[in-house]
């Protein structure tokens, strides 16, 4: 039996980790696309060498580097079509987070990246996640490649649903309001006096709710659902999330500065976790985010034939959605319409305008123009960010 394959786009923070932990899977042969070809070279080496200490009982992982270039369809549909990856997980984007979080200064940088009513959340910056993966998308049906399974870490909660009438939309995402699982699941494991294990959790949230759950403790009024049950029996009712868990996650989590990015680890780790299920059709029920085309996190069921959504007992799959669609208001994006159409709030736009001094001419803008809008607000913040440190240097 030959083995499967994993194509990693784009690695970068989150990428260095997931192929890491791909290498480690048995019977999976890992891709390494990035345009950075000495890079990926090397890097393909370093998670050879690394493999040969950390599994000395796995056989030596298959690590191919790919240089690809995401912006040439023509090129990447060849690439694609000749590794015919069973999995690819996405994490290319012409705009990383990671810059606009650290370029100023914190206080600075909440406002245009943290959700409304605070700052822009992502609405500004979705353009630069959406070129790459409109075209991998493209690349991928182009080389009759339409069953790969996408797991897709720039920018699911959103732009899925943009591109679900063009049947263009991922299998899923990863990361995002699953990255609070891990931490709910230490508080609420020892206020049970439980193991981790014991704690099973069912969300549905956005990425708009993460940031504040993670930084500050509290959801800042954006809505979730969140059910719980420990040694098989429901507790959600006696748990008090907003007074009593909440608070808890600022010191249950890898996302303070001091940290570095290291949320990049837990992402990566949720990424291959989704791939593993695929790859092995474990069956396993997970939560994941933009599964089927839909915003935010959903509870849904993981195999060989895709993600599928399940609604727990006590809900609705129309609740969930509509709890993922306030948390899109919250992300900065007004309304994403039918024909993929995704428009800033009036927030939003008030925030770009005045912080970056322009007209935003991409207020809306559809995965047809997203270059042109990425364009746009990529020059934008580069031109805020060097007035910035001319006026305040060091």
């Amino acid at each position: 039996m030959s083995n499967k394959r994993v194509l990693i786009t784009g690695v970068g923070g989150v990428g260095v980790f997931a192929a890491h932990l791909v290498a480690a899977l048995p019977g999976v042969d890992l891709y390494l696309g990035d345009i950075r070809e000495n890079f990926i070279k090397h890097k393909a080496c370093c998670i050879k060498d690394n493999a040969m200490w950390s599994n000395p009982e796995k056989p030596y992982p298959n690590v191919t580097p790919v240089v690809m270039d995401l912006m040439d369809l023509e090129s990447t549909t060849a690439q694609l079509r000749e590794i015919k990856p069973d999995v690819v997980i996405h994490l290319a984007s012409l705009l990383a987070a990671g810059k606009i979080r650290t370029s100023v200064p914190l206080e600075i940088a909440k406002t245009i990246y943290d959700a409304n009513p605070v700052g822009t959340g992502l609405r500004p910056w979705a353009p630069g996640h959406a070129v790459l993966l409109v075209n991998l998308m493209k690349s991928l049906h182009a080389a009759g490649l339409e069953e790969t399974k996408v797991i897709n870490g720039s920018g699911c909660d959103f732009l899925h649903v943009a591109l679900k009438s063009r049947g263009l939309a991922p299998t899923c995402g990863l990361g995002d309001f699953a990255l609070g699982e891990p931490a709910l699941k230490r508080i609420i494991a020892r206020k049970y006096g439980v193991e981790q294990s014991d704690v099973r959790i069912h969300l549905a949230g956005h990425h708009s709710l993460i940031m504040p759950l993670m930084f500050v403790g509290t959801n800042q009024n954006i809505p979730y659902y969140i059910d719980v049950a420990v040694l098989g029996r429901n507790v959600t009712e006696e748990l008090d999330f907003e007074n009593d868990i909440f608070p808890q996650m600022i010191d249950e989590n890898t996302w303070p500065a001091e940290a570095g990015l290291a949320d990049q680890e837990q992402t990566a780790a949720h990424g291959v976790a989704i791939a593993r299920a695929i790859l092995f059709d474990t069956n396993e029920v997970m939560n994941v985010p933009a599964p089927q085309g839909l915003p935010g996190c959903y509870p849904a069921r993981v195999n060989a034939s895709g993600v599928e959504v399940i609604v727990p007992e006590g809900t609705s799959l129309e609740e969930m959605v509509k709890v993922n669609e306030a948390g899109n208001v919250a992300e900065g994006f007004k309304e994403i319409r039918e024909d993929g159409t995704m428009i800033a709030t009036d927030l939003t736009v008030e925030i770009i305008e005045r912080t970056f001094g322009i007209e935003w001419k991409y207020k809306a803008f559809t995965p047809d123009n997203a270059l042109e809008a990425f364009k746009e607000i990529n020059v934008a913040f580069n031109r805020f960010v060097e007035d910035y440190h001319a006026n305040n240097p060091e």
